[in-house]
């Protein structure tokens, strides 16, 4: 795949990714593009490269993810199809890239990363 960010802006994403998971929160796409000062053009396709790559990393390293904390706008508010997806190409998950199956994942997801971000110096 042609990598279209810089590892500075990686860098800043996991930045504030961490920053919501000690918030035990989640954050929309868009709202995490502005926060970690994403540029444009594409900024969501771009944002969604490094998403995938951060999860690609942490999974290499055996670590819980704070990727799963980026969702889409809207009811459910969670990933997109391509976050799961990619769990299924990294042997994470088996279920449905949306509806009920991806809810219940993800959400198993998300209590992991707080619990992570609580248990972190």
């Amino acid at each position: 795949m042609n990598q279209n960010f810089t590892p500075e802006m990686e860098r800043r994403v996991r930045h504030v990714l961490e920053t919501i998971a000690r918030q035990q929160t989640i954050i929309s796409y868009r709202q995490l593009a502005l926060e970690a000062e994403i540029p444009g053009p594409q900024v969501i396709h771009r944002l969604t490269q490094i998403l995938e790559s951060i999860l690609r990393q942490d999974h290499a390293e055996g670590e819980i993810s704070f990727a799963s904390l980026a969702v889409s706008r809207g009811d459910p508010a969670i990933p997109r199809a391509g976050f799961f997806l990619l769990l299924k190409e990294l042997g994470q998950y088996q279920g449905s890239d949306q509806g009920e199956d991806a809810k219940a994942h993800h959400h198993k997801l998300v209590a992991l990363a707080y619990k992570k971000a609580t248990t972190r110096p």
